[in-house]
């Protein structure tokens, strides 16, 4: 089966000579086989070559300025496949900054100092207090840090503090001063649709367990946290750094983290890399029109419902 699955809107974006070119060499595949079109992006199967679908991914990479990698947290496939992108990336000569929405803006000072003084990748888990601050193991992430040391990437601590994350959602943002609520606030038009389709995932993501009332208000919490990531993001590429952001899948559907990016930086060339987990309707719609979807196997997410319910339930 070949790796690559085209996706309605595209044309096949596989090949044995491209498998054998350089990244150059595949980024221009990519533009002749129709695969960095506007309308549209493509699949990469469960079963295809990894390290190749990388240097794939890291091609089309290539012209955008930023990258988000989307992960789900907990399934290690997703970080190994990210770290062959950057690797991928790295070796093509991109020298990019590496936003984690896993370290809040906050940490900033400590990850600097971390990254500057740290004895190998490992020492940064306790460091960063990763495990403490509720994370999957580190050892998933490692990788990644091995490369920012090893090829010297700034690392950006990009999420909002968790501290104004949980005002916002117990009061919403009327809660915070206004200048620091202009700077969290929404960057998209309105849109009662979208908004309504948030609260549904939301709800659901909380098995039905919020009271209605809250749900709102964890949208907007939702938003800021993608504003935050936005502008931390912007302020990399005003420092002329192509970025590769590290994020759960989630911040990259319609209205998520590339939809604000866009709305503060328009004409910003984003690409999204979506890992998503296999049995996944390969024609279902892409996150963005310039979007990848790597499919991958599936891990034991345990019952998610479980650290929800109170000890009676």
């Amino acid at each position: 089966m070949t790796p690559v699955i085209a996706m309605p809107s595209t044309r096949s974006c596989g090949g044995g000579r491209a498998s054998r070119s350089s990244l150059a060499g595949l980024a221009a595949a990519l533009v002749l086989g129709g695969c960095a079109a506007a309308a549209g992006g493509f699949v990469l199967a469960q079963d295809g070559d990894p390290a190749r679908q990388a240097r794939l991914v890291a091609a089309r990479a290539s012209l955008a300025r930023v990258v988000y990698l989307g992960e789900t947290h907990d399934n290690s496939v997703h970080h190994a496949h990210q770290a062959r992108v950057l690797q991928a990336l790295l070796q093509a000569g991109v020298r990019p900054a590496l936003a984690f929405e896993m370290l809040t803006q906050d940490q900033q000072p400590e990850v600097d100092e971390a990254m500057r003084d740290a004895d190998g990748a490992a020492a940064l888990d306790a460091r960063l207090r990763w495990r403490a601050r509720g994370w999957p193991h580190f050892a998933m992430y490692q990788p990644l840090f091995e490369l920012a040391l090893s090829d010297r990437l700034p690392v950006i601590a990009a999420d909002l503090d968790p501290g104004t994350v949980r005002r916002i959602a117990k009061e919403g943002l009327g809660v915070l001063p206004e200048a620091e609520r202009d700077r969290v606030a929404s960057r998209l038009r309105p849109d009662p649709e979208r908004e309504a389709r948030l609260e549904r995932e939301i709800a659901e993501a909380h098995c039905g367990l919020l009271p209605a009332a809250a749900i709102p208000f964890m949208v907007q919490a939702w938003h800021a946290r993608n504003v935050v990531m936005a502008r931390h993001i912007g302020q990399a590429l005003d420092e002329g750094r192509r970025v590769v952001v590290i994020v759960g899948r989630g911040h990259l559907e319609r209205g998520g983290l590339p939809d604000q990016l866009h709305a503060l930086r328009p004409g910003t060339r984003q690409l999204i890399v979506d890992f998503a987990e296999a049995p996944l309707d390969e024609f279902a719609p892409l996150p963005g029109s310039n979007s990848i979807r790597w499919l991958t196997r599936g891990v034991d997410h345990g019952d998610p419902c479980a650290g929800l319910r109170s000890p009676r339930q």
